[in-house]
């Protein structure tokens, strides 16, 4: 990919602050904008395979959640999303920097 979605930015998801909740409503955006950018030329099933099925959405909506202080979840949730959302993502961009390079994204 030309940019990255982990960069400094997402790097702060997994505070309990402002910044941290800002962070994951901007990556939540850019990943959503990346699912129907994929769909539109590879389409649904493509980008279903390659983000998870949606998964990487859930674990930053879930992460905006803690920050919110939903009852229940708590700073360990909040750790749990956020790794399980990294390492999808680095995959899921290692697949488009393999397979998808033509889009260009």
């Amino acid at each position: 990919m030309k940019k990255s979605i982990v960069d400094q930015v997402w790097h702060k998801i997994p505070d309990l602050d402002s910044q941290g909740r800002a962070a994951a409503v901007s990556k939540l955006e850019q990943v959503g904008e990346l699912a129907r950018r994929i769909g539109q030329t590879e389409g649904g099933e493509a980008a279903n395979n390659i983000l998870e099925h949606g998964l990487i959405e859930v674990a930053l909506l879930r992460c905006r959640e803690i920050q919110d202080g939903k009852v229940g979840l708590d700073y360990d949730d909040l750790q749990i999303y956020y790794r399980y959302a990294t390492a999808a993502i680095l995959k899921a961009e290692a697949v488009i920097d393999d397979e998808l390079a033509h889009l260009k994204l």
